[in-house]
C-alpha cells in the first residue's frame, strides 16, 4: 500500500505543502477553516508525518513494536515479563530492535490513537500484540491498512490474511487435563474458565467439555464457573463454586490457567479444604511459580520462548517478503505432574 505523503494531503486539501506542515506543527497563523479542512483529510487518510528521510526513501526501520495490552506492570510475574524478554531476544537474533508500549486496553480512544500513530508514522515495520481479545476492531483496521501484525493467543478459523501472523496454545490441553484426572479416579470435576473473550479460554473450555463427554462425566452448572486470567479472578470464581455446592464439592477443579489455579488454592484454604486431600487442582500454562507453590501445581506447561521466537521470526519473514510463511502456529504443551492432584478410589 502506497504511503500517504504531505504532498498528497496538500493536493487533496488544495493548499501548499508548507501549510500542511504548519497545521501539523500547531502554528497559530492558519485560518480555522483551513486548519479544519486539512485535519479532516489527515484523519480520513490515516496520515502521520514520517519520522525521518530514511523512511521517505522506503527503507525499513528494522524495528518491531511490542504492545502489551493487558494493563498493569508487565513485570508482575515471571511468565508475563518473559513475553517481552523473549520478543526482544528473538528480534535481536534477526538484528531487529523492539519498541515497547504498555497499554491498559485496546479500546480507549487514547490507546487506539497511540497505536495507530506508532504504526502510521513508520516507527516500526510490524507490531507484536499481546493481550488482545479475539475480536478487536483496531486490529482489523491495522490489517486493512496493510500493516503487519503478530498476535499471541488469537485465531480466526478459515481466514487467510497474509499480514496477520499468530501463535497459539495447543487446542487439546483441557482434554488432556480431564484424561489425567479420570485416570486418577475423579468423576466429579469442576471447571473454572478464563476470560471468554480470549481465544485460548474458549478453546480450553471446549476442550474440557470434550474430555468430560468422552468419559461420560457429569457437567454440572454448580461446578462450572467463569473466572478471568488473574489469581484474584480465580479466587472469586472458586469462592462462588464452593459457596453454591452446599457441601457437594467436586473432587477436582480444572483452572483455565495457573494464576487462576493459585486463586483456587486461596479459596480452598479459606473453606478449610486441603489440596489435594479434599480437592485436586490442575492448572494450565506452566507458570514457573507453580513449582514452588504449596503443594506444587500440576499443570500443562508451554514453552513461551518457542512461542515468541516462532511468532517474531515469522513476522520478520513477512517484513522481509519471504515466501510461504506459516500464518498460524499452535504450540503443544508438556504435562507436568506434581503434587496438587491425588488418586482416589
Amino acid at each position: 500500500m502506497k504511503k500517504i505523503t504531505s504532498n498528497d494531503i496538500a493536493k487533496m486539501a488544495g493548499v501548499s505543502r508548507s501549510t500542511v506542515s504548519r497545521v501539523i506543527n500547531g502554528y497559530s497563523n492558519i485560518p480555522p477553516e483551513t486548519r479544519d479542512k486539512v485535519m479532516k483529510i489527515i484523519q480520513e487518510n490515516h496520515y502521520y508525518p514520517q519520522l525521518s528521510g530514511q523512511l521517505l526513501t522506503g527503507k525499513q526501520m528494522n524495528t518491531i513494536g511490542f504492545f502489551w495490552a493487558s494493563g498493569g506492570n508487565i513485570a508482575n510475574s515471571p511468565l508475563t515479563s518473559s513475553f517481552l524478554v523473549n520478543t526482544i531476544e528473538a528480534a535481536a537474533a534477526r538484528r531487529y530492535l523492539v519498541l515497547t508500549c504498555i497499554l491498559d486496553d485496546l479500546v480507549s480512544e487514547e490507546n487506539i490513537n497511540n497505536i495507530k500513530k506508532i504504526f502510521m508514522e513508520g516507527r516500526i515495520d510490524a507490531g507484536v500484540i499481546v493481550g488482545a481479545d479475539n475480536n478487536e476492531p483496531i486490529l482489523d483496521e491495522l490489517l486493512g491498512l496493510g500493516k503487519i501484525v503478530g498476535l499471541f493467543d488469537y485465531y480466526h478459523e478459515n481466514e487467510d490474511i497474509p499480514n496477520r501472523i499468530t501463535v497459539n496454545f495447543d487446542r487439546n490441553s483441557g482434554e488432556q487435563a480431564i484424561d489425567y484426572l479420570y485416570t486418577l479416579g475423579h468423576r466429579k470435576i469442576g471447571i473454572i474458565d478464563g476470560n471468554m473473550n480470549r481465544f485460548s479460554s474458549t478453546q480450553r473450555h471446549e476442550s474440557y467439555l470434550r474430555g468430560m463427554q468422552k468419559h461420560n462425566l457429569p457437567i454440572r452448572n454448580k461446578w462450572l464457573y467463569y473466572g478471568g486470567i488473574t489469581e484474584e479472578s480465580g479466587y472469586q470464581a472458586a469462592k462462588l463454586l464452593l459457596e453454591n455446592c452446599s457441601g457437594d464439592y467436586p473432587t477436582a477443579i480444572c483452572a483455565s490457567n495457573d494464576s487462576v489455579a493459585f486463586g483456587v488454592y486461596k479459596a480452598c484454604s479459606e473453606y478449610g479444604l486441603k489440596i489435594p486431600d479434599d480437592i485436586s487442582v490442575i492448572g494450565n500454562d506452566g507458570d514457573i511459580t507453580g513449582e514452588h507453590s504449596s503443594p506444587p501445581l500440576t499443570t500443562i506447561s508451554f514453552n513461551f520462548k518457542d512461542m515468541f521466537y516462532s511468532l517474531v521470526s515469522r513476522v520478520i519473514d513477512v517484513i522481509e517478503d519471504k515466501e510461504d510463511v506459516e500464518r498460524d502456529v499452535f504450540i503443544p504443551g508438556i504435562f507436568k505432574e506434581r503434587k496438587s492432584c491425588k488418586h482416589i478410589s
